[in-house]
């Protein structure tokens, strides 16, 4: 060998080096011996690699449309709100919110499509929210989508729209939204 490359992977010095073992007794006296123990031990070493690349694969979590749902209802306003999630890690957040208008002055309408358009500039300045409005069957509808992704959760909750408790979290639990808005007065439906 002298120190030169012999073009041999790192499994095949691996085996040379357990063929040439002479002091351990349970590799047995015989070429052949060692070869059916080796034979053994790659097969054992193959399998189990194989077990692990099968489990990592099937550990990954699926990503669950409304894990839970809560409502608010104010006078005219009722407010649904959808989690999405991973696992416990909410992946998106989606609020619908819908304003009667029977009951109110033109004034008051006014008032709330100003306030609406308001809430659309600034969840515009944020790429990757969805947010829609529109004037229909004597009802104000509002949706509007937030994927938590950290970047998008990060805006969110620097610009004020999503009132969390630690102003540096990457992430939101299920259970500990879901806790947080029942305290709030948010009724779990799901």
């Amino acid at each position: 060998m002298g120190g030169r490359y012999e073009g041999k992977f790192f499994l095949e010095e691996s085996l040379d080096f357990l063929y040439n073992i002479k002091d351990i007794e349970c590799w047995g006296d015989t070429q052949t011996g060692r070869r059916k123990n080796m034979k053994k031990i790659v097969s054992i070493v193959a399998v189990v690699c194989l077990a692990l690349g099968l489990a990592a694969c099937g550990a990954k979590v699926k990503e669950e449309k409304g894990v839970a749902v809560l409502t608010m209802e104010q006078e005219a306003l009722k407010t649904t709100m959808t989690l999405d999630a991973k696992g416990d890690t909410v992946t998106r957040i989606t609020q619908d919110s819908v304003i009667s208008t029977a009951n109110l002055t033109e004034e008051q309408i006014q008032m709330v499509l100003t306030a609406s358009e308001q809430a659309k500039s600034s969840y515009a300045e944020i790429k990757g929210i969805e947010y829609s409005l529109e004037q229909k069957d004597g009802e104000i509808v509002e949706k509007i989508v937030i994927p938590t992704d950290k970047d998008t959760l990060q805006a969110v909750i620097k610009a004020g729209l999503l009132p969390v408790t630690d102003s540096k979290a990457e992430k939101l639990s299920v259970k500990e939204t879901k806790k947080a808005l029942e305290a709030a007065g948010w009724k779990v439906e799901k």
